[in-house]
């Protein structure tokens, strides 16, 4: 293995350009000095939690890692909202029938469909921890069933609904028609039915709360301490768990940032009700997936998920792509052609980022290295690089060897690959390539050769002059030595012009003949990569 060392910057975090350093500098010196510093994240697990909701969690993770790198502790905190209501069934989950039953009781409750989990809410709960681990993000998870149940937030629900004047003016200020006078700021399940459907609420005052549900038309007065079944609706649950955790960073979505927005109402509520003041706050924008349909949405399904996007990504990749966008900006992940771009792209910056020469020349070397530095899994920042396969040489290569990587690495890569280190780094993007070529790249990407599947009767007789000639020119030529435009002048003279052949038909031949395709890539260098024991193969197989 490469030599590695524990994690300390190679530039002065004070004055770092990255957007993460801004952000730990703006909590610092607006909280000011502190023993330790509280961030946090979360989500309604309403469905399947998609790569879009990956972009909070790895949003707060890279401050918290910034605030560490200037000496503070931190404590990063991760709540899953599993007490709101399933309202909408998504179309990409099994059991609909059951599902549709179910609407209108709390996640944590829920069967789940698929029978893995303990829960409808459970089950993208456990997948996601588990995504978030692979990419080294470990935070302090909180569920809120657990705190509601338990009666953890009993004494701030009670201080909320004695607020609640002061809370209905604020949330009137952005409201064109004002909340009725019965509002109130709780929802809560029938201990009946466990739906949220209510007739009426009530709160008649201390530690009683009153309801009727509308379903099942059970009535009671329970005890706000002891009931398992009430909560704060989100426009006061977020400020309320802001002066609970004494939260001093977290980010919301554009959907949250708007005017009269939640966050826009939940620093007024946290500020009036509990005199606190609200977090540092940094928006984030869509991620959007290339190709894909737009904007992604878990109660509807369609969606990429973090473990989708690592079959193709390898962690520090993924890590990598995030880091490098600023969170306010959208931008896509790419699944397509540009797969390969983005590879080529972290390579050069890998490079550039472990030379410590580039730094007194190239003016972009602190931002650079400071993008790789946050996207390591651990930490932990190599004295060298491992050996990179360029991404399309690697997926042309995977192919003639048919996904073999320890093949493909024995038989193209031996001269370069040294050590351990190199070897699982290749082997691991060997398989992330062959990922892509089977389930994500666009066709011209992909073929298979094609020995012994096709009749001399596919082929014209011009045609089968042209691959004889091609047969005599592979054992003339040293494929090994030759360079591809010697080669290439070499297939033209003896394949195409010698036979007689026209090119355009000499091509589509051989390309038939060797991946069953009319096209494929370039021949000189192809021919070259295939060697000649493997063409004589398949140019003399018929089946």
């Amino acid at each position: 293995m490469a030599d590695m060392r524990s994690f300390k910057s190679h530039i002065a975090l004070e004055s770092s350009p990255h957007w993460a350093d801004h952000a730990a500098r703006r909590v610092v010196a607006f909280w000011g000095a502190r023993d330790s510093y509280t961030v946090a994240s979360g989500i309604t697990p309403s469905g399947t939690v998609h790569i879009g909701n990956f972009r909070e969690v790895i949003t707060v993770d890279v401050v918290a890692r910034a605030l560490r790198g200037l000496g503070h502790n931190v404590r990063f905190i991760y709540s899953w909202d599993d007490f709101d209501t399933f309202r909408k069934v998504p179309k990409n989950l099994p059991n609909q029938e059951m599902l549709t039953e179910q609407l209108r009781r709390p996640i944590s409750r829920v069967p789940d469909p698929r029978g893995i989990a303990k829960s409808y809410a459970g089950f993208g709960i456990m997948a996601f921890e588990k995504e978030l681990a692979a990419v080294g993000i470990v935070p302090e998870f909180i569920y809120q069933h657990e705190r509601y149940s338990s009666g953890v937030y009993a004494d701030q629900i009670k201080f909320v609904l004695e607020n609640r004047e002061k809370i209905v003016a604020i949330l009137n200020e952005h409201r064109s028609e004002p909340l009725l006078p019965t509002w109130l700021p709780t929802a809560i399940y029938c201990e009946k039915c466990d739906r949220d459907t209510m007739e009426y609420e009530r709160y008649p005052g201390g530690w009683d709360y009153a309801y009727k549900c509308s379903t099942c038309h059970h009535e009671a007065i329970t005890d706000i301490r002891k009931t398992h079944n009430l909560k704060l609706n989100w426009r006061t649950d977020w400020p309320m768990r802001w002066a609970f955790e004494k939260v001093d960073f977290e980010p919301g979505g554009k959907d949250h940032s708007s005017e009269g927005g939640s966050f826009d109402t939940g620093k007024k509520i946290v500020k009036e009700i509990w005199g606190r003041e609200p977090p540092v706050y940094q928006q984030y924008d869509f991620v959007m997936i290339k190709g894909g349909t737009g904007k992604m949405s878990s109660s509807s399904g369609e969606l990429f998920t973090v473990a989708q996007a690592l079959e193709v990504y390898p962690p520090q990749v993924l890590r990598w792509i995030f880091a490098g966008h600023r969170p306010n900006h959208d931008f896509s992940l790419a699944f397509d052609a540009d797969v390969i771009k983005t590879y080529d792209e972290f390579d050069r910056a890998e490079a550039v980022a472990l030379d410590p020469e580039q730094a007194g020349t190239d003016k972009k070397w602190p931002m650079t290295r400071r993008v790789y530095e946050l996207s390591t899994v651990d930490g932990s920042v190599p004295a060298k690089a491992p050996y990179r396969a360029p991404f399309r040489e690697l997926c042309g290569r995977l192919q003639i060897c048919s996904g073999d990587a320890k093949r493909t690495m024995d038989r193209y890569y031996s001269g370069f690959v040294k050590d351990d280190f190199d070897r699982e780094a290749f082997i691991d993007r060997a398989a992330r390539a062959w990922n892509w070529l089977q389930g994500f790249a666009p066709e011209e990407f992909r073929y298979s050769l094609e020995a012994g599947r096709r009749k001399k009767s596919d082929f014209t007789d011009v045609q089968l002059g042209a691959l004889d000639a091609l047969v005599h020119l592979v054992n003339e030529v040293d494929l090994e030595f030759v360079e591809p435009k010697d080669l290439n002048q070499l297939i033209y003279d003896k394949v195409v012009h010698g036979t007689g052949c026209d090119p355009k038909e000499a091509f589509k031949g051989i390309y038939q003949k060797l991946i069953g395709r009319d096209q494929g890539p370039r021949l000189p260098a192809f021919i070259k990569e295939l060697g000649r024991e493997r063409l004589k193969e398949l140019l003399g197989a018929w089946s």
